[in-house]
């Protein structure tokens, strides 16, 4: 199977998604196994792409396929929630030499995060787009990845329930693993979402640019992994209006 473009980003995934991409990608590499399986396929899943990273896609990138007399495609998958500047200029350059049928898939919270040179060299979709695309649009799958509850609690409470909140995510996220931020980055994946669907109804005189900029510099410094998760938090909940009876 052959692509008429060698790189892809896929905007924040859900599990049942994912499942359908690797299927996706066993078309792709032509074998009816796990691409897992495939000394063809490279899989990255990391909070944050690091250089270490992207060392490993440059030498996939280069060595030839196996099989086929060397001629078979090689993909790679990518799943991140973001990628400080020295790994992202590493990809870059991987993107911008790429090796005969070799292809990447990345699927990151926002494209948002990634520098406007590498998303110039990729094809960017939501989930619904990709699977239009490709002609995937049937497989059972639940794009719907909003965490409804959660958000609209956060967006109706008061300051000081928010607070609380904000204590309790990342304190949550702090027992799921050493800098493990993946359902943080959720949160805000959704949040950004619900807000950006207000902006086409009634309460679109709640919102404000700058109050969505806050919330994507919010995500930007999440990425960057040196800033404390819980003053973030902290932070958006003071910057966010109070959204009564979502």
């Amino acid at each position: 199977m052959k692509l008429n473009h060698h790189a892809y980003i896929i905007e924040k995934v859900s599990d049942d998604g994912l499942n359908v991409i690797l299927n996706f990608i066993s078309h792709v590499l032509e074998t009816e196994k796990d691409p897992h399986s495939s000394p063809n396929f490279l899989h990255i899943k990391s909070n944050q792409l690091s250089v270490d990273d992207a060392g490993k896609l440059v030498a996939f990138n280069s060595q030839k396929s196996f099989g086929q007399n060397g001629g078979g495609n090689k993909v790679a998958l990518i799943e991140i929630n973001g990628a400080g500047h020295q790994a992202q200029n590493a990809l870059l350059k991987t993107l911008e030499e790429p090796f005969p049928n070799t292809y990447f898939f990345i699927m990151i919270s926002s494209v948002s995060l990634l520098l406007p040179t590498i998303k110039s060299r990729v094809e960017t979709y939501s989930l619904a787009e990709f699977l239009d695309k490709f002609n995937l649009a049937s497989s059972p799958i639940d794009e719907s990845t909003i965490s409804v509850g959660v958000v609209k609690h956060f967006l109706g409470a008061g300051l000081a329930e928010r607070m609380e909140i904000a204590k309790k995510m990342a304190e949550d996220a702090g027992k799921e693993g050493e800098d493990d931020s993946s359902k943080l980055f959720q949160f805000l994946h959704d949040l950004e979402i619900l807000l950006k669907s207000l902006e086409k109804t009634k309460l679109n005189r709640h919102l404000s640019k700058e109050e969505l900029k806050t919330l994507i510099t919010v995500r930007e410094y999440f990425a960057d992994g040196g800033a404390s998760k819980k003053m973030l938090l902290e932070y958006l909940a003071l910057k966010l209006p109070i959204l009564k009876n979502l």
